[in-house]
């Protein structure tokens, strides 16, 4: 048994961020030895909770305590100081930084005259990595990990920097069910050992199987601490599902029938594509999506989705082969903004980060929900078109004037979601046309994802063809009439839905069957 990691408690906190109360009398406690779970609808408080604890905020009201004494000052640094840290829902990597000088950063360790002693650094990290399991390539720039060495890359850095307690937020968001398994075992060692192990997550299977306690939180407070006990089978998700949104979960999302002779939305030919470092990152990929269906692309982040998903937006000029939706052949052009007009009519596409390539965030919630689309959307009909998108994807707060980085994770996602749905969606039948939805629910609460999918199946049963790619094999083989496993740039295996996710998970990490 190792050092055991403090007891953090959340006595009665109230965090107000201008007009919006994120936390309203919030207690919880976490204690060493265990895995400790954080589950609530978006913008219940969950990572405003854990932010608390990890000191990167102060309370408005209430107090926080880490190994029986209060937490002050209210400072990150003072947090490390008690060996509290937190890893972060978004990578903060220095992209241009091996993995090595990521782990040191901040935390150099010298030799005599103040001189990096970067030989004693590797000798330590590639010892804890060891001790953990958690293995990532040292010398490789993090730009050009996989998302799965990303993720163990920042525990392994709050490790390296003496961390007894460890908050994460959202770990397992972007990694496939076998690395989050992998990465649940680390976590459960680090518990046995006796730290703190604090998780805030979406995905509520993994609470069921993983967790010993569970914490649920509502509008800001915390409405339900119970421990779990797997043995028995004394929660399942319908369970947390309930506790989380008050009510009844809603009814598991059906497809709808495709029509025998659905006409073709998308046809891919031999698609290539070569980054600018001559890296082949697309290689001959042939594959369609009909009027009404809706394909899923799985694989490990990092094996060609990204490039696929700007293929078809327009975004790669330099790709070999063709795209057609509708019939109408999508040229590859060098002027960026071309190649998107070329394709506004026919299809549309939500990227992966919303962040960085679907939202303004410093724009209201308005402006986002008719982004790109000024020239069909004229300034009469711009209110109309922003109200109808609210109230159809439930957007909270409903007020337009609200800025889109102000509202949590979940109700960004249903801005560009509805961004790209209703141009089609408001027009009814669309036979032929596609829709491309990269990540559609990553990091988001079971009630936005149940709006998300019925919002695709209305796609769909419009005649919309629709392309699914996603991290979250569950998600896939229940929305999907099809899967296609992409590996290294290529389309490796195609399944039915009833695929069992381990025969899915090996074809995408390229293992042999069982």
């Amino acid at each position: 048994m190792g050092e055991r990691g403090p007891v953090i408690e959340c006595s009665d906190v109230t965090m107000r961020f201008a007009r919006t109360l994120a936390l309203d009398g919030a207690s919880a406690v976490f204690s060493p030895g265990e895995i400790h779970a954080v589950v609530g609808e978006n913008g219940a408080g969950k990572s405003t909770l854990l932010k608390l604890a990890a000191g990167s905020l102060a309370p408005t009201s209430g107090s926080v305590a880490v190994g029986g004494e209060r937490l002050r000052p209210a400072t990150p640094a003072e947090a490390a100081r008690r060996r509290v840290l937190m890893v972060h829902q978004h990578f903060m990597l220095v992209g241009a930084f091996t993995a090595l000088e990521n782990l040191m950063l901040g935390n150099e360790p010298v030799q005599q005259g103040g001189v990096l002693n970067e030989a004693r650094a590797r000798r330590e990290v590639t010892a804890l990595a060891e001790k953990t399991g958690l293995t990532v390539p040292f010398d490789t720039v993090a730009d050009a990990l996989g998302v799965g060495d990303k993720q163990r890359l920042e525990i392994l850095r709050v490790l390296y920097r003496g961390a007894l307690a460890i908050l994460l937020d959202e770990p397992t968001a972007v990694l496939t069910p076998l690395e989050a398994d992998e990465l649940y075992k680390v976590l459960r060692s680090l518990a046995d050992e006796g730290r703190t192990v604090v998780i805030v997550t979406h995905r509520l299977d993994e609470v069921v199987r993983f967790a010993d306690r569970v914490t649920v939180m509502r509008r800001g407070r915390t409405v339900l601490t119970r421990p779990l006990d797997r043995a028995s089978n004394a929660a399942s998700t319908e369970d947390l599902t309930r506790a989380i949104m008050g009510r009844e979960p809603p009814p598991p999302f059906s497809p709808p029938d495709v029509e025998s002779d659905a006409k073709m939305a998308i046809e891919i030919r031999a698609l290539g594509f070569q980054d600018a470092a001559g890296v082949t990152r697309l290689r001959d990929i042939t594959m369609s999506v009909r009027a009404g269906e809706i394909v899923g692309i799985a694989g490990v982040e990092g094996n060609g989705q990204r490039e696929l998903v700007h293929a078809i937006a327009g975004l790669l000029p330099s790709c070999s082969g063709s795209i057609a939706v509708a019939g109408e052949p999508l040229p590859f052009d060098a002027d960026e903004a071309r190649a998107i007009a070329a394709r506004r009519s026919v299809v549309r596409v939500v990227h992966e980060d919303r962040h960085t390539e679907g939202l303004l965030l410093d724009a209201t919630v308005a402006d986002n929900l008719v982004l790109g689309q000024l020239g069909t959307v004229s300034r009469d009909h711009e209110a109309e078109v922003v109200s109808r998108r609210v109230k159809s994807f439930g957007i909270v707060p409903a007020d337009p004037s609200r800025l889109a980085g102000e509202l949590s994770g979940g109700n960004q996602q249903k801005i560009v979601v509805a961004r790209a749905l209703d141009a089609f969606l408001s027009k009814g039948t669309q036979p032929g046309c596609a829709v491309v939805i990269s990540q559609p629910t990553r990091g988001v609460d079971v009630g936005a994802a149940a709006a998300i999918h019925e919002a695709i199946g209305k796609a769909a049963a419009a005649g919309l063809g629709v392309l699914i790619v996603s991290a979250d094999l569950a998600e896939l083989r229940q929305l999907c009439h099809r899967l296609l496993v992409i590996r290294k740039g290529e389309i490796v295996a195609e399944f039915a839905p009833s695929a069992s996710e381990e025969t899915i998970g090996r074809a995408m990490l390229g293992a042999e069957a069982a």
